[in-house]
């Protein structure tokens, strides 16, 4: 068969080159757009009228050159693309007559994401190969996987087809879920079963994830955009792939659909294509937001704590015109951090604004009688902050803002022994605090209307913009950031993928602004493993048990970047070195900081 298409390849016309569409649903018109829209010439294939029906009212310049009845079209194409719903048996079907139909050596591309390849080859035949992406409106690099009989002819031809279109490949093994979309479709279902428990609203699920993450979209708008009726068959499929544990268990990396996926699809609501989804998207439909009550915050604030988190609160709450004082354990920490501060400031010119502020640092414990805010900043222990919060609820005058930064732990757990139920919340800075703009704003028990509007015009008079969620461990960002990470180790442990590849693709075909190898090593995978274990202890989260590779990592002393030389890549290098992998002890992990 590959000296058959080498052959055929060596006598066929030029680009452009005809490809056949099979499938004209909401991937099969996005990918037929995509391709026509690049110059080749397709042919559009589907059995509903309907379907060639909304076809043929593309734009000109993105209208497939013919539109016809299945199977009339595929023997004229160099390549054939399988695109109909996720089902296998629906596949496996389409993929049988294609063979019956296609011209001998033409490579057929099907774009299963949660069926392997060889359970579709005896039907598609030889030069079977996998077109695997997030979102096929936005497909400018893919992940590419061959089935056990596809020749390198095949794949060739798939690539230079490909790269006519513009389109990158990235050529994987054949796994469910491939390496960039299943990671991210666990992400966005975690996102999507935040909604169905009312733990966060769509809106600010999106603008966290936008915000704290960097990504141009949220994970919600990006469901509406693949559709939820796909994305919900895709991660139907997913949910049964197995791990230790059984299906969807610790290894699988998959929880169940977000039931909500199913409530909105029987509404109609299937995101960007019926005008409905997560969000709205037809005419005049942008969301009037309520007005949220406001009230003055008081411009005396105290920040508690010396290291990283706390003098980049303290500089942001100076570069918002408040009074602030930096209160640390000792002098000379107070000192150092002082001098943070002040070398930060006078960097960026904000000590010749006409509106500087006077900053102070000290150790007596006494200012915080005479604040109207206090934001905990210490360490990431939850012992250590509830002393510092009894302490609050005795010496601070009444009506304080009591804030805690935790970026881990339950905030009433923290704010508790205060005493003040109605003064408490949880203000979750990211780092750098001075420069990133979410804030993550989390009611304890309790929490009064009052104190909630204080935290906001404080919020909005640093520059930031606020969210609001449960009090659970993680909050936003953290509860979908950390477990993503996790399952990116499952993938590396797997040895189906390297470091550098597996960045490559998250970042060109996740359009993710970071790989996960880099991210987990700019956290510190120390960090990640303390907060990957209190995201599985607590309740309603829904977070798997650590990764094997993580616990490794970090007990074997390869930490990320706070460890030159000792990072994720040079582990895996040295463990493939020798015969037996046996994982050393794994250390108790220490408290660890503010993590995003």
């Amino acid at each position: 068969m590959s000296e058959q298409l080498d052959q055929q390849d060596g006598a066929a016309a030029p680009p452009p080159y005809t490809v056949a569409v099979v499938g004209l649903g909401g991937t099969g018109l996005a990918l037929a757009r995509r391709l026509a829209g690049a110059g080749l010439t397709v042919v559009g294939v589907d059995d509903d009228p309907a379907a060639l029906t909304r076809a043929g009212q593309l734009p000109a310049s993105e209208r497939p050159r013919t539109l016809t009845r299945f199977p009339a079209g595929v023997a004229e194409a160099d390549l054939v693309i399988e695109a109909v719903p996720e089902p296998a048996s629906l596949k496996r079907q389409v993929l049988a007559e294609v063979r019956r139909h296609r011209r001998p050596g033409t490579p057929v591309l099907t774009t299963a994401l949660t069926t392997p390849l060889a359970a579709l080859e005896d039907a598609a035949g030889p030069g079977l190969l996998a077109l695997r992406f997030l979102r096929a409106d936005a497909l400018d690099a893919v992940e590419v996987a061959r089935a056990p009989g596809a020749g390198d002819a095949a794949a060739e031809r798939v690539e230079r087809v490909l790269a006519a279109a513009g389109i990158t490949a990235h050529h994987v093994v054949d796994r469910p879920g491939s390496l960039a979309p299943g990671l991210l479709f666990g992400l966005l279902n975690r996102a999507a079963w935040m909604v169905h428990d009312g733990y966060a609203t769509a809106e600010a699920v999106d603008t966290a994830v936008r915000l704290g993450c960097g990504w141009s979209q949220g994970p919600l708008a990006v469901l509406d955009a693949i559709g939820l009726d796909t994305a919900r068959d895709i991660l139907t499929g997913l949910t049964g792939l197995t791990g230790p544990g059984g299906p969807g268990g610790p290894g699988a990396g998959h929880a169940a659909p977000a039931p909500v996926l199913d409530e909105l699809i029987a509404r109609g609501s299937l995101g960007r294509k019926t005008g409905r989804g997560f969000h709205r998207y037809d005419a005049g439909a942008e969301p009037r937001r309520p007005a949220l009550p406001t009230a003055a915050p008081g411009r005396r604030v105290a920040v508690v704590g010396s290291g990283t988190m706390a003098t980049g609160i303290a500089e942001a709450f100076v570069h918002g015109g408040f009074e602030t004082v930096l209160l640390a354990r000792t002098e000379d920490k107070a000192r150092a951090a002082a001098e943070r501060v002040e070398f930060a400031l006078q960097r960026k010119g904000a000590h010749d604004e006409p509106r500087r502020t006077r900053f102070t640092a000290t150790a007596d414990r006494s200012v915080l009688g005479a604040v109207d805010i206090v934001v905990e900043a210490v360490v990431e222990d939850l012992e250590v902050k509830r002393r510092l919060f009894a302490e609050l609820g005795e010496v601070c005058a009444p009506r304080t803002l009591l804030a805690t930064s935790t970026s881990s732990l339950p905030v009433a757990a923290c704010t508790e022994p205060a005493g003040r139920p109605g003064d408490v919340l949880g203000l979750h800075f990211f780092n750098p605090a001075p420069v990133m703009r979410l804030v993550e704003l989390v009611p304890a028990h309790g929490s009064s209307e009052h104190t909630l509007a204080r935290a906001r015009a404080v919020a909005e008079q640093l520059g930031k913009q606020t969210v609001q969620c449960g009090d659970r461990a993680g909050f936003i960002v953290n509860a979908l950031l950390f477990p993503y990470l996790n399952q990116a180790l499952e993938l590396l442990d797997a040895e189906g993928t390297t470091t550098v590849a597996l960045d490559a693709s998250a970042r060109a075909v996740g359009g993710q602004p970071l790989g996960p190898v880099r991210l987990l090593e700019t956290v510190g995978t120390d960090v990640a493993l303390e907060v990957q274990r209190r995201l599985c202890a607590a309740p309603g989260g829904r977070a798997p048990e650590p990764a094997a590779l993580l616990e490794q990592l970090v007990a074997a002393g390869h930490l990320g970047r706070k460890t030159p030389g000792r990072n994720t890549r040079t582990y895996l290098t040295a463990r493939t070195a020798v015969p037996a992998r046996t994982a050393a002890p794994v250390r108790a992990a220490a408290p660890v900081p503010a993590v995003a």
